[in-house]
């Protein structure tokens, strides 16, 4: 009892990404059984463009429990049609709103929301060394292709299991998927010790699997991007811990205009902080909701 009233008396804002694994499981009623569900989307893009900051938002729940927050969110900021805007399209007026909506209605749902922001240049500096922990730097190499640098990617074993293929995709593109692709591992990892830890059990007594719901990626999701993401999720090297996909329609759906909306408040936060600063009443316990955010300069 006396753990749990800790629990429910702490902070939204975790120090650091296993607590805030540990906070999200705590509300997980059966965290090895439970289908997890994440949502991300990216701020200014998920391509190397010259950018100063890039800010990945990720939102998981179990069940599609962020789809409750993105409705609530949708009906309380765009009340005429109850979903909420495309963050490009919105004023400032929205924006601040946003801010201080997100944080008060996340205490109510059992969510994770994680913001990671990397500098354009860390990203690049950092590339061989995220390609070897992703395990690919033997099969990882940047090439002159026709006068332009590209990033070949192989071979591994295509769909037909006699041939094996390799992947060439643009030096814009590889590195922010490989950058993507090992946090979302890292994820994984720090969820699947959490419910250990929760549970009392060991890593070998279950599967945890996470559907990775995107936005569209460069291409669409029939282009090189989506295939390396697939590659490095998807693929037999995660053994079954991913699915990665995204809708695919034109409409836009509640719980990727959530991640949008996330991704975009940071990317303002980072360039005029002076903008945001959290108006909202306090957060009084019982708080359900964890959001970390984690900065690579």
């Amino acid at each position: 009892m006396r753990n749990e009233t800790r629990m429910h008396e702490r902070s939204i804002a975790a120090p650091d990404l296993i607590t805030a694994m540990r906070w999200f499981v705590s509300n997980v009623e059966s965290p090895a059984s439970t289908p997890y569900l994440l949502s991300i989307d990216h701020s200014p893009s998920e391509q190397i463009d010259g950018s100063e900051w890039h800010h990945s938002a990720l939102i998981m729940s179990p069940n599609i429990e962020h789809q409750n927050l993105a409705d609530v969110l949708g009906e309380k900021l765009n009340p005429s049609i109850k979903i909420l805007k495309q963050w490009k399209s919105t004023d400032q007026r929205y924006r601040k709103n946003f801010h201080q909506e997100f944080f008060h209605e996340l205490k109510n749902h059992p969510i994770l929301a994680i913001v990671v922001s990397a500098k354009e240049s860390a990203v690049l500096s950092n590339e061989q060394d995220l390609a070897q922990e992703l395990e690919i730097a033997n099969h990882y190499r940047r090439v002159e292709l026709d006068g332009q640098i590209k990033v070949e990617f192989g071979p591994y074993v295509g769909s037909d299991e006699d041939l094996l293929e390799t992947l060439v995709i643009t030096s814009k593109q590889a590195p922010m998927a490989i950058f993507n692709a090992n946090y979302l591992r890292r994820i994984h990892s720090a969820l699947k010790a959490a419910a250990c830890e929760k549970l009392g059990v060991g890593a070998s007594d279950f599967n945890l699997w996470i559907q990775v719901m995107s936005d569209k990626p460069p291409n669409d999701f029939g282009g090189r991007y989506a295939k390396l993401i697939w590659l490095l999720l998807g693929g037999p090297s995660t053994h079954g811990r991913f699915t990665w996909g995204g809708f695919t329609g034109n409409e836009d759906q509640p719980i990727d205009l959530l991640a949008d909306n996330l991704a975009g408040l940071f990317n303002d936060i980072t360039l005029y902080p002076e903008n945001y600063q959290y108006k909202g009443p306090d957060l009084q316990p019982p708080v359900k909701g964890v959001f970390y955010w984690e900065r690579l300069e």
